[in-house]
């Protein structure tokens, strides 16, 4: 979390960005875990709802695009490197079609957390398997690739790579 103070990464420094956006992922996944045992003992409530709008702004807006900056730029960068192993270009295949059950699992989770926010009812919350894959995910990438990515980076593609992701959500306004 960001100390008050503090400023969030800039598009000069991708890496940095994409790790802070995995900070928040987690966050929401932790939040998600928790609003079946809210909406139990209290309902939907006001806080019920406005954590459901939070979340769904959030991976409706910034999910698309940071699967756009690994999947357009990260990854193909990370592949044209000669210090990028047989075995890491196959991490890197996998970390993208999970990006697609990712989308999946988080459509349906969408509808249940749309429908919370639009009839203040609760029927069903399908946070699994949405909640695990995530986290799964979000740590390969923080373990194995990101720090590859980091050793492997000279300033001019870092440079590259923040503008392109940079000029990507500029395009989608």
């Amino acid at each position: 979390m960001l100390e008050l103070g503090e400023s969030a990464p800039s598009f000069r420094e991708p890496l940095a960005l994409l790790r802070a956006c995995h900070q928040r992922i987690l966050r929401h996944c932790d939040t998600l875990e928790r609003i079946p045992a809210h909406l139990a003992s209290v309902g939907v409530d006001v806080q019920a709802v406005e954590a459901a709008t939070r979340i769904l702004r959030y991976f409706d807006e910034a999910g698309p695009a940071h699967h756009a900056d690994e999947e357009q730029q990260l990854f193909p960068w990370l592949r044209s490197q000669p210090a990028c192993a047989k075995d890491v270009q196959e991490v890197l295949h996998e970390l993208s079609k999970e990006h697609r059950q990712l989308e999946k699992t988080w459509h349906d989770l969408a509808t249940d957390l749309r429908q919370l926010v639009a009839t203040r009812r609760y029927s069903n919350l399908r946070w699994e398997p949405f909640v695990s894959l995530s986290r799964r995910h979000v740590q390969i990438e923080n373990d194995d690739i990101y720090p590859l990515a980091e050793r492997l980076l000279d300033p001019q593609t870092a440079a590259d790579l923040g503008a392109a992701m940079a000029a990507r959500r500029s395009a989608e306004e």
